[in-house]
């Protein structure tokens, strides 16, 4: 998956001056030439104060408050500005057109990790589409479900193959392909479409393919946090003679089974949506509302993984001081949102 805006290379900056000396250096050197061609109004984060647009501004939260700042570098200093500031310091005035960008920008960080003034709006936040991509195998593997949900409704048990060999295997099927054409000429017939039936049906499940394409990228990620789970299993034969961490290893396990749950229920949701195959392209609208609700629930949650799960990926399972230092940032990731506390009442 790509983001639009994922310069990960970027250090998070530090508030290390002060408003004065950023009025001054920011009339200074945003001049004319440095803004970005304005595009046009309402897609575009086309902001008018000069600040906008200084070189290699962008949108990202704060890694600790979470709230949304400005980063910008002035020489060999650099500031991370809370939005308050930014309206109080350069006078955006309540309600003029840059303050409502900044409530977008607001939004669109729960989709992209950044922002840079002059990109486009977050697809989410236009029309509904998404704003990263995905790969043709997560295309493929979304139509394959699907053709393979239609077949088998012709029998009337619907099958959900999720093994990409397998279902390959199955659409291969000169049976299956029978099947295909049949039950599209039946749903063609429950759903009163007389003319050009096979073209509209399959367009309508090309459509449905791709929204669940993302949910199948998403599906994709996710198990990544299972490696994790399993990853910490070994982690306690690597440091099996120190009991501190191996007990913080037992007590992180026991934590990331609470999300890997959670997402698993989600993830069945999606599915589920599509179960009625019939019934998912006659109420076309609704279910793609659904599915993309879903889809945009489970980004902002892999959102706040994806720095974690790009540690995991790349670390060796041997003992290391990066290690240590990715199983205590995992183990406070876990405790801060995943830990159960229980509330005693007296009786």
């Amino acid at each position: 998956m790509t983001d639009v805006s994922s310069d990960d290379d970027q250090n998070s900056p530090e508030p290390a001056v002060s408003d004065g000396e950023i009025n001054a250096e920011a009339t200074a050197k945003a001049t004319d030439e440095d803004r970005l061609v304005q595009p046009m109004r309402d897609t575009h984060f086309d902001f008018q104060h000069k600040v906008f647009s200084l070189p290699g501004a962008f949108f990202c939260a704060d890694p600790t408050s979470k709230d949304p700042v400005l980063n910008i570098t002035l020489g060999d200093l650099k500031a991370a500005l809370a939005f308050p500031t930014i309206q109080e310091s350069f006078q955006i005035e309540e309600g003029s057109h840059d303050d409502r960008l900044l409530e977008v920008v607001e939004q669109g960080l729960a989709y992209v990790k950044q922002i840079r003034p002059g990109e486009q709006i977050p697809g989410e936040l236009l029309d509904g589409r998404a704003s990263w991509s995905v790969e043709e195998r997560h295309r493929k593997l979304a139509k394959g479900r699907l053709m393979m949900q239609v077949a088998s409704s012709v029998k009337g048990n619907e099958i959900i193959v999720s093994d990409a060999d397998q279902l390959e295997q199955l659409l291969d099927d000169p049976q299956t392909q029978a099947r295909m054409k049949a039950a599209i000429e039946r749903i063609a017939a429950r759903l009163k479409i007389t003319e050009k039936a096979e073209e509209i049906v399959g367009g309508r499940i090309d459509d449905l393919a791709q929204e669940l394409s993302y949910i199948e990228a998403l599906r994709d990620r996710f198990k990544h946090i299972g490696k994790i789970e399993t990853k910490l299993g070994k982690l306690t034969t690597v440091y099996r003679t120190d009991r501190t961490f191996c007990s913080e290893v037992n007590r992180m396990q026991g934590l990331i089974r609470k999300p890997l749950r959670e997402y698993d229920m989600i993830f069945d949701q999606a599915d589920a949506q599509t179960g009625d195959i019939v019934g998912a392209l006659k109420d076309f609208h609704a279910t793609v509302q659904f599915i993309r609700k879903i889809r945009d629930d489970l980004r902002a949650k892999l959102l706040e993984w994806e720095d974690l799960l790009n540690g995991w990926d790349h670390i060796a399972m041997e003992r290391s001081s990066q290690m240590e230092q990715l199983q205590k940032q995992t183990y406070r990731f876990l405790a801060s949102r995943f830990i159960e506390t229980t509330v005693w009442k007296r009786g």
